[in-house]
């Protein structure tokens, strides 16, 4: 798994799980759209921006933050072909 657990992003961003599943269902779809609605939980500014620079170094992390949230293989695979993995 990555550095990152699933509790320490949830934590990071002061989400609850079933706002986490949302913002990967959303980032499925439209990573813009998932931004907006990232936005309206009222992330910290800080732990947000870390948080992306730590996605951006090591996509790994959306692969293993959906298989911790129970995502299908299927789900997890469409993940991968975005990150181009």
């Amino acid at each position: 798994m990555s550095e990152l657990s699933k509790e320490e992003i949830l934590a990071q961003l002061n989400l609850t799980e079933e706002q986490g599943k949302a913002l990967l269902e959303a980032a499925a779809q439209n990573p813009m759209e998932a931004l907006a609605l990232l936005q309206t939980f009222n992330p910290d500014p800080a732990s947000l921006q870390d948080l992306m620079t730590q996605f951006m170094t090591n996509p790994q992390i959306f692969i293993d933050l959906a298989k911790s949230m129970g995502f299908t293989q299927e789900r997890i695979d469409h993940f991968k072909a975005m990150l181009g993995q």
